[in-house]
């Protein structure tokens, strides 16, 4: 036997030995593949009725602000019609106003009037 006979079998073998552990390492990897791909799934699973119940709650809570918008609108409306009732109001109050022009000079004679007795009872009982 010559040296490249020789060579040529440890050349075989360490071939032959790299296929085997090549072989041993692909099983491992797919192995860990399939883990990874089992956990997933079962992840999915636990996920999914996680997303129903998050579907349930926006659609009761797009539903409870319809209804929000749909009572904020009558609120609104009720709102203006109580300005208009008040600006109604206060332009018949202008109006009174304008009947008796001389009614702030009554009101500062009466209260001349009260503080004047009021001066004199005190005034009486010292």
């Amino acid at each position: 036997m010559t040296v490249i006979d020789i060579l040529l079998i440890v050349l075989i073998i360490s071939a032959s030995a790299l296929c085997v552990t090549a072989i041993i390492y692909i099983k491992r990897i797919s192995s860990q593949v399939e883990s990874a791909n089992k956990d997933i799934h079962e992840f999915i699973q636990k996920v999914n009725p996680v997303v129903e119940n998050l579907e349930e709650v926006s659609r009761r809570a797009n539903r409870i602000v319809t209804e929000i918008e749909n009572y904020w609108d009558e609120i609104d409306g009720a709102i203006k019609t109580i300005r208009e009732r008040i600006s109604g109001l206060t332009s018949l109050k202008k109006l009174h106003d304008v009947e008796y022009p001389a009614k702030d000079l009554i009101k500062n004679i009466k209260a001349l009037t009260k503080g004047a007795s009021a001066f004199w009872n005190a005034f009486k009982h010292r």
